[in-house]
């Protein structure tokens, strides 16, 4: 199969290039990189994968990916709520308009099959146990963002081509190109380096999956489009509250201790416990890798020196933006497709599914 991933060099891209090309699938990993490294892309990707950089707003660039592909997967832009805080133009360019302006290529190239990454922060706060049916609660840019490109994207892609939305749940683990400002990896490496483990609340649910499992489970969609789907990407047992987080990364890390803050963070109000029912009934054959797994792998690798200093903005996606924004490296782009994209996201409605 031919596999053209756009965002391929990132944390989760860089994961999925290798997974795929392990299969035998020919993939093309499309970045805009977007973030200060000094890595070399093909360093981050298998030798098998072929590199483009190109920007992911770019309908050119974008319809070259898309030409003779069998699936285009979307899984670039800015994550996380700092990171688009930082400027929302560019936050919804990134992660509106792109894969809005990729659908519109895919389907005017008859691209068989796109999968669309969105995230369960299209969730928000909720009571109960949230599912693929439950109206979707954005509580800022970042999952405005995806709430809108999926209800956008279902629109364009035709009856004849397959769309899977895979809404992740928090991604924990190693990758090529590494990131430790998610939760668990914020915690574990935090733990290791200075021996303690803020925590702001703590009674907040949140669901998690290992990045290698994402892979996996992209692969599986790939091998079985069939219409228009939505999956809630994680396994049931890897619901966690933010103090079972800390605490599980407390007895793996020797040494480290909890630093106990207020109740509640309100920076970030997200809270809900997901269903992945729906992923286990189409792939029983699944697997979903522990918490614990995660965290020994992160804890191993700043431990050992293989990270270097964890504080540096490369692994922060927030940090990171700021850095390249203020060389000159991303900016938004103001073009009139971008500026169409940004005026429906600016009038959208966000409540309704």
């Amino acid at each position: 199969m031919r596999i053209a991933l756009l965002g391929g060099a990132g944390y989760l891209g860089a994961v999925a290039s290798h997974y795929l090309a392990a299969l035998g699938h020919h993939v093309t990993a499309v970045d805009g990189l977007i973030y200060l490294r000094d890595d070399d892309p093909h360093r981050l990707l298998p030798t098998a994968a072929q590199f483009v950089h190109a920007d992911l707003r770019d309908p050119a660039a974008l319809r070259r990916a898309c030409v003779d592909a069998d699936a285009v997967v979307h899984l670039g832009g800015l994550v996380g709520e700092p990171a688009c805080a930082v400027d929302e133009q560019l936050a919804v360019e990134l992660n509106y308009a792109s894969p809005v302006l990729a659908a519109e290529a895919a389907a005017s190239t008859d691209v068989p099959h796109y999968v669309f990454f969105s995230s369960c922060s299209v969730y928000g706060s909720h009571e109960g146990t949230v599912d693929e049916d439950t109206t979707t609660n954005p509580l800022g840019i970042y999952a405005r963002t995806k709430v809108l490109a999926e209800r956008r994207i279902a629109a364009i892609m035709t009856d004849d081509q397959s769309l899977t939305v895979l809404r992740l749940a928090t991604v924990h683990g190693r990758s090529p190109r590494q990131r430790l400002d998610s939760v668990v990896n914020r915690m574990t490496a935090r733990a290791v380096a200075t021996g303690r483990i803020p925590l702001n609340g703590g009674a907040q649910r949140r669901p998690l999956v290992h990045v290698s499992d994402v892979a996996g489970v992209l692969a599986a969609v790939l091998r079985t489009p069939q219409g228009h789907r939505t999956f809630n990407v994680g396994a049931d047992r890897e619901n966690f509250t933010i103090a079972e987080i800390a605490e599980t990364v407390e007895a793996a890390v020797p040494g480290a201790r909890i630093d106990r803050g207020p109740e509640r963070d309100e920076a970030d109000a997200r809270d809900y416990r997901t269903s992945f029912a729906r992923l286990a009934d189409a792939f029983p054959d699944l697997s979903s890798t522990p918490l614990e797994d995660g965290v020994r792998a992160i804890a191993q690798a700043v431990a050992a020196k293989e990270l270097g200093d964890p504080d540096l903005p490369e692994y922060d996606n927030h940090k990171g933006l700021i850095v390249s924004l203020s060389r000159g490296r991303i900016q938004a782009l103001g073009s009139p497709d971008c500026q169409r994209l940004h005026t429906e996201y600016a009038t959208a409605t966000w409540s309704a599914r």
